[in-house]
């Protein structure tokens, strides 16, 4: 079914033509609304119309105070220079940093400065305790914090005038910031309106480490304190926030959606020049196959989306919303091009969350399996495969995230690399990027594309098996852990009881899955969905003869109760993201957000999404922490109660009084 155009594609696909523009690309500082930005779209948009095809580079305001659906708007953004010097003590005198020789070591949109001033150390400068004593005001702290943080207590509540970061993420088990000494982290400010702005710099692990033990040292004696010399020369202005589109054009009006986000500071390679790359190569390859006639003009249109992450795709889609009934599904192409030998990673397929199961995620997990070379064992048979995959859970933080919100409705799975090694840093580079990886994930893109860009009811129908016999096998792999876990507890009753919840939410998960198939033909899917809920209570039979279900439900804690009473009702499409309206929040509403933004920062982009996700109008948010819970295994409830308040507050959700 699928193994013919796959084979067509992969004759045709070139990885070494994708990291070439993975070069190119990289040569641009494109932070999301600024000229550099323009300028990668511009060197994209030519290199599509090269291939034959009619693209644009369509543009939407950039300013402060304008909400594309939940996400805020800011300004566009350029610096020209940016100089950091150590100045006293005189005997150490140097620079630190300077915009022109390495972009990443300003914070991204600075505002400008000039002049001298006072560093005052901070280890992370993120509780208020630390800040007891100190002045600030004029003074330029040096931490590793949280940046939105650090700005809320150093510069809006304590005076300071600038921020010096030497933080470098911690990956466990991949990355300590020690293993790239020299490495600056990628960091940015975001000004969406009435902010004090601020400059900041960046420094790597080993020169912080030198200026802090310098202060250190100089507080130690009683000598005067370290001071520096900023130089900042940037601009924000009223601008626009650009997005590249070309279309192989189909037979109707539908269209399947291929997209990646093309910002990213100067330098940056796999993220993610990598994806719009291999986006690149995937236009040229299927817009040649098919001029040429080796494939027939698809069915449906085949359109290729470059977008500034997150921010510039709701702004595409706000603006153009008649298309997305158009659309039957979509790829997110995001860091795909990693040696995995260098960068520690694996090939990762994220999937949509339940609340929009569809067929996309195990269209994509077949083709991956298609692609996944062999190496032989002793004997010469085949082994294990050469390069690492894995199929995971949604955890949002990229474009797909908007497609999949049940109110747009778009099927759309995620390819990436995670973890890593030189995520985020000014170590993503080029030599990091393997051809071999760009070809193949160019080859799952294109015959994913034309595939759903043809299917029709045979194509379906192929579909709803293979969904089906997922579905069987996670099943099977839920209750053989299920059962393990339930032998080791003191409590098997109610782990039982978790996975009889557990398997009936993946049946409706998987009704929900083969009914999307419909998107593609007018099928009859009741009989796979029959056979999957026959499946499932076969294995659940079998399961409760060995330990009869009879949980105690704890008691209620008082967020538990909250979240009982609690109906959100959604006023904007897409997922909103809580750290966008910081500047928005009281004070007493930012410190409830950072209480619990703090306990699991990197979760904040999946479970607020989800919420909203499962919201319908009749769900309490107790009923949606329970969904939550089902689907990842952990509850959150506190942190669905803090974002459903603050949403409220500030009018970007109705809340009412369930029962």
């Amino acid at each position: 079914m699928i193994g013919k155009t796959l084979t067509t594609v992969q004759g045709r696909v070139s990885g070494h033509l994708a990291k070439d523009h993975v070069a190119e690309i990289a040569k641009y500082h494109r932070l999301q609304a600024s000229p550099g930005f323009l300028a990668a779209a511009q060197y994209c948009q030519q290199r599509l119309e090269e291939f034959g095809l009619p693209a644009e580079v369509l543009g939407y305001p950039a300013r402060e105070g304008i909400l594309y659906w939940g996400w805020p708007m800011f300004q566009e953004w350029e610096a020209s220079e940016a100089v950091l010097h150590l100045i006293e003590p005189e005997e150490s005198a140097s620079k630190l940093a300077d915009y022109n020789e390495a972009r990443l070591s300003l914070i991204q949109r600075s505002a400008p400065f000039r002049g001298e001033a006072e560093v005052v150390l901070l280890e992370d400068g993120e509780e208020w305790a630390e800040y007891e004593g100190l002045d600030l005001n004029g003074k330029v702290v040096l931490t590793k914090g949280d940046r939105d943080r650090v700005h809320y207590l150093a510069v809006k509540k304590h005076g300071a005038v600038g921020i010096i970061t030497d933080a470098l993420k911690e990956l466990p088990g991949l990355r300590h910031p020690m293993d790239l000494p020299d490495a600056l982290q990628y960091t940015s400010f975001w000004w969406y309106g009435g902010e004090k702005k601020c400059f900041g710099f960046v420094l790597s692990p080993k020169a912080g480490a030198r200026l802090r033990a310098l202060i250190k040292e100089r507080q130690r004696e009683g000598k005067p304190p370290v001071k520096v010399r900023a130089s900042v020369t940037s601009r924000f202005w009223d601008g626009q926030i650009s997005t590249v589109s070309a279309l192989i054009p189909g037979q109707t009006e539908e269209e399947v959606v291929l997209l990646a986000h093309l910002c990213h500071p100067q330098g940056a390679a796999n993220d993610n020049a990598s994806g719009s790359a291999a986006v690149l190569e995937v236009a040229r390859t299927l817009q040649s196959l098919i001029s040429e006639g080796t494939l027939a003009q698809p069915r449906r249109g085949i359109r290729f989306l470059l977008v500034p992450e997150m921010f510039g795709f709701a702004a595409y889609l706000a603006n153009n919303e008649h298309l997305i009934p158009r659309m039957v599904a979509a790829l997110n192409l995001d860091m795909v091009g990693e040696d995995q030998t260098l960068c520690g990673s694996t090939m990762t397929i994220e999937q949509a969350p339940a609340s929009l199961a569809n067929f996309a995620d195990d269209l994509v997990v077949r083709l991956v399996e298609e692609t996944s070379s062999r190496a032989a064992n002793f004997a010469g048979l085949e082994g294990q495969a050469a390069s690492r995959h894995a199929v995971t859970p949604f955890s949002g933080g990229s474009d797909h995230c908007l497609l999949i919100d049940p109110t747009i409705g778009v099927p759309c799975p995620m390819i990436n690399q995670w973890p890593d090694k030189f995520y985020h840093t000014s170590t993503d580079t080029l030599e990091k990027v393997d051809p071999s990886q760009l070809a193949r994930v160019s080859s799952i893109a294109a015959t994913y594309a034309y595939f759903l860009a043809n299917a029709g009811p045979e194509e379906a129908t192929w579909l709803a098996e293979e969904v089906l016999s997922r579905h069987k096998t996670r099943v099977l792999t839920l209750t053989r852990d299920g059962v393990t876990r339930a032998a080791g507890t003191d409590h098997p009753p109610r782990e039982v009881e978790t996975l009889v919840q557990r398997v009936q939410f993946l049946e409706e998960r998987t009704a929900r899955a083969l009914e999307s198939i419909r998107r593609l033909a007018d099928v009859d899917v009741s009989p796979w969905q029959e056979e999957a809920r026959e499946f499932g209570e076969g294995e659940l039979a079998r399961i409760e003869k060995l330990v009869p279900p009879s949980p105690a439900n704890p008691p209620a804690d008082d967020w538990e109760k909250q979240a009982a009473s609690i109906i959100l009702r959604r006023l904007h499409p897409g997922p909103i993201d809580p750290k966008n309206f910081i500047n928005r929040m009281s004070d007493e509403e930012y410190e409830a957000w950072w209480s619990v933004y703090k306990q699991s920062p990197d979760a904040t982009y999946a479970y607020p999404a989800m919420l909203l996700y499962w919201a319908d109008g009749s769900r309490n948010v107790q009923q949606i922490s329970d969904l939550i819970e089902l689907e990842v295994g952990k509850r959150v409830t506190e942190m669905l109660v803090t974002c459903c308040r603050i949403w409220e507050r500030l009018g970007l959700v109705e809340l009412s009084t369930g029962s």
